[in-house]
């Protein structure tokens, strides 16, 4: 969950979330609000079309649903991960719960006490009296502020620990959205970014984003010919020269998006862009990984070559992300049925 709204447009989503959640049979908790929250500011169009097929004909969702749309569109954290990072701040909030109860039942003593001092003064008692009820203030004001201290380093404790868990949801999300081989995006990753360009297009359609798949050509026997750790060699120096071309084509413009979207299959988003730009790149990393020579870690000696086969497209206007993505894989098997090792270009029509 990356939320970048402005705090007029979060509150403007707040307003249109909290009646639809309130007609749900789910308890109003932070997990309910995401997922109406997402519903409500259009950034999740999978979570949308969930949420009509669930909600229709006056339906509504229980806890049970709820969770299940959340774990399944929102929540990009692993789940045992995530279990104990909301154990963490279950303990941070049991703590300061604790606290403020100690706190709360000092003040009270306190206030109990300063009542039946005030009586006493107003008594009008003698001066010894007067003089041992004043020392009796003055060492409860020395214990109140006491506790109120010892509150504070309570609180400040917890706001570090809070620090803390909020560092590792951060970068659990992170984690979350990277491809652990190579470090490129991961699947998940891609596709967020892809349900992104395709919503929010540029007006210009010659600008419009372009897609980039690429497919190492023959991976099969080269896991076969060399074993898998080889494989696993072959694909982090394909996502190397993924990463290099996606870099040098950015160059103070849009970041282009890299991403490993399937086993041996690489993909190059380009949020906006032409056609040919898009095209130069895929024929880049085309001769770039004909040109390497990756070589085992038990020998000096070169294997083949590795090559990769691509294909690219254009966003059409008013276009889906499901069906630019088919028309990129479309070029693709193109590319693997007329001699692999090249760049097949289907054009918007």
């Amino acid at each position: 969950m990356k939320y970048h709204d402005s705090m007029a447009r979060s509150a403007e989503h707040l307003r249109a979330a909290l009646p639809l959640m309130t007609k749900q049979r789910a308890a109003l908790h932070p997990a309910s609000y995401a997922v109406w929250y997402e519903f409500v500011s259009g950034s999740n169009p999978k979570l949308n079309q969930a949420l009509q097929i669930h909600t229709a004909g006056g339906n509504t969702l229980d806890e049970a649903q709820t969770w299940a749309l959340y774990r399944e569109h929102v929540c990009d954290l692993d789940p045992a991960l995530g279990g104990k990072i909301a154990d963490g701040f279950s303990q941070v909030l049991d703590s300061m719960a604790t606290s403020a109860a100690q706190a709360g039942q000092e003040s009270a003593r306190f206030d109990n006490s300063l009542s039946a001092w005030v009586e006493q003064l107003l008594s009008n008692p003698p001066a010894q009296t007067q003089a041992d009820v004043l020392q009796e203030l003055l060492s409860g004001t020395r214990e109140i502020r006491g506790a109120l201290s010892e509150l504070q380093q309570r609180l400040d404790s917890s706001q570090g620990e809070i620090h803390s868990l909020r560092e590792e949801v951060q970068r659990a999300r992170g984690e979350a959205l990277l491809d652990a081989l190579t470090g490129l995006a991961n699947r998940r990753a891609f596709d967020q970014h892809l349900q992104q360009c395709t919503s929010n297009p540029p007006g210009d359609s010659a600008l419009a984003p372009c897609l980039v798949l690429g497919d190492i050509d023959f991976f099969k026997q080269v896991n076969d010919s060399y074993g898998h750790a080889f494989g696993d060699r072959v694909l982090r120096a394909v996502a190397q020269t993924l990463k290099g071309v996606a870099a040098q084509a950015d160059k103070g413009q849009e970041t282009t998006i890299a991403a490993r979207v399937g086993g041996e299959e690489f993909a190059m988003l380009l949020p906006s862009g032409n056609l040919q730009q898009a095209q130069a790149m895929a024929e880049t990393m085309r001769s770039c990984v004909a040109a390497s020579r990756i070589r085992r870690g038990d020998t000096e000696q070169d294997i083949r070559r590795v090559t990769i086969s691509l294909g690219v497209t254009q966003l059409r206007a008013g276009e889906c992300a499901e069906t630019f993505f088919k028309r990129a894989d479309r070029a693709l098997y193109a590319s693997k049925h007329t001699g692999r090792n090249c760049v097949t270009v289907l054009a918007a029509a």
